[in-house]
């Protein structure tokens, strides 16, 4: 299943990424290599973070979004949407095969 997130701030910004930004990445790059992420950046004005991911279902998803480093030290809270894709890149994402932590990429 996919999944939507959108991350606010609740604690001090400047401060989460002065302590935070290079787990958050390292955490966001270990994620992208694990292929659960299909997508993620924050919004234009910086005020959130928006991530696309698969998992197995809503529990897996809600461990996911929390072991995020600035979710984790409760400079960030999240609200986590259970996603229907139809269709992805002209791919119909209902028929991906399932992931399977091996893999290198969002279609994999």
């Amino acid at each position: 299943m996919w999944y939507l997130t959108i991350q606010r701030w609740t604690g001090d910004r400047q401060k989460a990424l002065s302590e935070l930004v290079e787990d958050h990445l390292a955490w966001m790059a270990e994620q992208l290599r694990a292929g659960n992420v299909l997508l993620a950046g924050p919004s234009a004005d910086m005020e959130l973070g928006i991530v696309v991911f698969r998992a197995e279902n809503q529990a897996e998803a809600d461990e996911l979004c929390r072991a995020d480093p600035f979710v984790a030290a409760g400079y960030r809270e999240f609200d986590l949407i259970a996603w229907d894709v139809h269709q992805l890149f002209g791919v119909n994402a209902s028929r991906l095969p399932p992931r399977t932590g091996n893999s290198t990429g969002p279609g994999s």
